[in-house]
């Protein structure tokens, strides 16, 4: 398999980026066109998810393996530009969000204070109040979006207290 260099975030089997820009518009990719190896390193970089779930999850931890993959609408909206800012942009603009360029903001202050990818709710809350903005709003939004999944476990904070958020492996890289 002939590797693609991604910049800061190293080597991503060509394979794989091809099959995300072949089928970003349409949103997912076929069972038919993927192998082990393949769904692996699109899920751990989160560049598609396994559409099958436990219980209808959208959690990405409770994807389940085997099936067609679906591609996050924020990596939908970088490959239509190549640009991570702009794919906020866009995306908060395709839902009807105001103030679409304080989102590149909110994002990059969830990566600062981010700990392996994972952040605490809390840190959202406070960081969207800085905006002005609903903090349940912009969690559901930026989990619609594909920026982050809930997740379990106490990752780097200990004991959380609030639920904690793993963010997009892929979209936080190219975003540095």
């Amino acid at each position: 398999m002939s590797l693609w260099c991604a910049g800061r975030y190293g080597l991503i089997p060509s394979k794989a980026v091809e099959l995300v820009k072949k089928h970003a518009e349409k949103g997912f990719i076929p069972k038919e066109e993927l192998d082990e190896e393949l769904m692996l390193i699109l899920e751990d970089l989160k560049l598609a998810t396994p559409i099958e779930s436990e219980k209808g999850s959208l959690a990405w931890i409770s994807r389940h393996f085997g099936g067609d993959m679906e591609i996050p609408y924020i990596i939908r909206f970088f490959f239509r530009s190549m640009d991570w800012r702009r794919a906020i942009v866009d995306y908060f603009t395709s839902i009807g969000e105001s103030r679409v360029e304080e989102f590149i903001e909110i994002f990059s202050e969830i990566k600062k204070r981010a700990k392996n990818l994972i952040i605490c709710a809390e840190d959202i809350v406070d960081i969207t109040l800085k905006y002005d903005r609903d903090p349940g709003v912009v969690i559901s939004e930026l989990k619609g979006a594909g920026l982050i999944s809930p997740t379990v476990g106490c990752g780097a904070f200990g004991r959380a207290k609030a639920p904690l958020y793993e963010l997009n492996k892929f979209f936080t890289l190219i975003s540095e």
